[in-house]
């Protein structure tokens, strides 16, 4: 049986066939990417309101400065809630954005079926081992704290709520990145004159900005992942690639902070 036979769920997608990417999108690469700014602008406006909101009903600005303290750390309930509350907020503006035309599915990139479990598989390994590749030898060929650009995330693994650090990590930020970025951003400078190479590139320049604090080391592979997650969604036509890819990967970062940070 050729491979032109096989059922496209059957077979390795990263592997064999051509690329199934098709950009659809009713807009254009400039009001994506504005659109793109505000649905990551979001996600800082509901912590900036109850600030305002603490602020005018009376609170004392030390009740404040402790309330914005408390936002500012994954191991606090309300720190949880905010983080995990901006990126649904993203998430569904996002959702809402890509509807423009009646072309959703086909703007996110959820339209074309979903790969097998091997192309999955396969991802995910790739993804992993390049991004460990890479931070291991910038580690060993810098002055580089392997640990500086995920010390924010300790206090939530090491408190009692710990899973709402997973999910927010695992969960909530691969999926509202990928959707955003690897498929409304994407779909429309991959439409523009810039096509899927110059709209990869900077879409996943975005991507790597919104990391913005992190060590260059650390920014360095987040625009390396990026690139191999664009590469994911080209060769599948799937979000569902890079989307459990990237949750694979936070997942190993995950494990590898709480087990081996020193902080």
């Amino acid at each position: 049986m050729s491979s032109e036979s096989i059922p496209a769920s059957g077979r390795n997608l990263l592997l064999s066939g051509p690329a199934r990417y098709l950009p659809e999108t009713a807009w254009g690469a400039l009001s994506a990417s504005l659109m793109t700014v505000v649905i990551c602008g979001v996600s800082f406006v509901g912590m900036f309101l109850a600030i305002v909101i603490a602020v005018t009903s009376g609170a004392t600005e030390a009740d404040v400065e402790q309330a914005t303290e408390a936002m500012s750390t994954l191991a606090s309930p309300i720190g949880l809630a905010a983080a995990a509350a901006s990126q649904l907020l993203s998430l569904i503006v996002c959702w809402i954005a890509a509807a423009r035309g009646g072309i959703r599915r086909e703007t996110l990139q959820l339209a074309n079926p979903v790969p097998g479990w091997g192309t999955f598989a396969l991802a995910c390994l790739a993804v992993v081992l390049v991004t460990s590749a890479a931070e291991l030898l910038m580690y060993a060929s810098s002055d580089f704290n392997i640990f500086q650009d995920t010390k924010w995330l300790v206090e939530g693994l090491r408190s009692p709520l710990w899973w709402g650090t997973v999910i927010v990590g695992v969960v909530l930020a691969p999926l509202w990145e990928e959707l955003t970025f690897r498929g409304f951003l994407l779909s429309a400078l991959a439409k523009s004159p810039l096509g899927i190479v110059g709209g990869g590139l900077a879409s996943n320049v975005a991507w790597t900005l919104l990391h913005w604090g992190y060590s260059w080391q650390g920014l360095a592979s987040v625009f390396l992942a990026g690139i191999l997650m664009t590469w994911l969604v080209w060769r599948t036509g799937s979000i569902w690639v890079p989307v459990v890819a990237h949750a694979i990967v936070n997942l190993a970062a995950l494990v590898f902070t709480y087990v081996f940070s020193p902080y």
